[in-house]
């Protein structure tokens, strides 16, 4: 029997229906796999199974073509019950085509058993202007967490028994030490005090140089090199050791403690000192000048430097004690001076003095 179409109504409305179902289904498809193209989302972890504790790197990788706007997973991302404790943003690069950016989570959890990280969702726009998002997620991962307790570690132990205190070397070796210097220190005691007896010096003393010499010669070192210093701006450097050259001599000259003390500190001790006002005025505007330097960054000039140096220099041969050689009284033989006992009771009660 012959069917026309034309004379059933009913079949062609089927067949058009079922036209436009496959239509859809076609569509659909292509949608997918245009979708599929444009943008791909893959999870991975660099470890599955872990001792409780551990961490682990949670990469998510973004590949999208470049036209997509993709909203970039943030340190706040829900990864279940794993805390996340670093987070890394890789730079993007181009492959094939493509757009690829990986994300790291450091993650951890402090509890036991198998847990499922859930799909990552991300999302994104066909363009940077379009405000209509779109999801797409990545596959969720199990990770198993294993205790660091072994099977044997569960099981109740009997109590060890008391330990054995081992034989201290140590201590002996110690005692031994301190009880040989005891004895080394008391034998050099009586073996000094017999050569003091003697009128022989355990150790030679080296002479008590002047204080000025000591000045003027860190001075000289001072002013061939202050001019380099300058150069490279370190006015500070300049005057601290300016500062500490003064301060040296005013201790060793007369015995104030002027390393110690503030400038005004000092002021005070020169003027309980036979000196003049010229000079005490010489010497504070030298103090008085390498503190503004110092504390209140004042960028001095060359002439400045130049200046404050003379001005140490003057103080230095102004307050400088000079030590005379004494001429023997005419018709005195220097050798029978020198080798009276009196003159050798004088020299040993000086060196007993030098030496307290």
């Amino acid at each position: 029997m012959k069917i026309s179409l034309s004379d059933q109504p009913s079949v062609r409305t089927s067949l058009f229906l079922f036209l436009i179902v496959l239509g859809g289904l076609g569509f659909c498809t292509q949608d997918a796999m245009t979708m599929n193209e444009l943008i791909r989302v893959k999870a991975e972890v660099d470890k599955s199974v872990i001792t409780i504790g551990d961490r682990i790197t949670y990469s998510l990788t973004i590949e999208h073509a470049p036209n997509l706007k993709i909203e970039q997973p943030g340190p706040g991302a829900n990864l279940g019950q794993f805390e996340i404790k670093d987070y890394t943003i890789h730079e993007a690069v181009e492959k094939d085509g493509l757009i690829s950016q990986a994300f790291d989570y450091e993650i951890s959890v402090f509890d036991t058993g198998r847990f499922v990280i859930p799909p990552f969702p991300v999302a994104f726009a066909e363009s940077d202007t379009s405000k209509e998002y779109q999801i797409i997620q990545s596959e969720p991962l199990e990770i198993t967490v294993n205790s660091v307790l072994g099977a044997e570690d569960n099981e109740i132990r009997d109590i060890k028994p008391p330990l054995e205190i081992p034989l201290n070397y140590w201590r002996w070796i110690i005692m031994g030490a301190v009880a040989l210097f005891l004895i080394s220190a008391i034998l050099l005691t009586i073996y000094y005090f017999r050569w003091r007896k003697n009128g022989i010096p355990l150790f030679r003393r080296e002479p008590v140089r002047p204080a000025h010499e000591i000045a003027l010669e860190d001075l000289a070192a001072l002013k061939q090199q202050w001019e380099v210093l300058f150069h490279e701006e370190e006015h500070k450097q300049i005057f601290t050791r300016m500062s500490e050259i003064l301060r040296q001599y005013l201790e060793n000259r007369y015995f104030l403690k002027a390393l110690e003390e503030t400038t005004s500190e000092i002021r005070h001790s020169l003027e309980e000192l036979d000196m003049g006002e010229d000079v005490r005025l010489q010497v504070m505007g030298v103090l008085e000048f390498s503190d503004l330097v110092k504390f209140a960054k004042f960028i001095p000039t060359e002439d400045d430097v130049s200046s404050k140096i003379d001005s140490l220099e003057n103080f230095i041969h102004a307050t400088k004690l000079v030590f005379e050689n004494l001429e023997p009284p005419k018709g005195v033989d220097v050798e029978e001076a020198t080798s009276t006992p009196e003159l050798e009771i004088e020299l040993q009660n000086q060196d007993d003095n030098i030496g307290k």
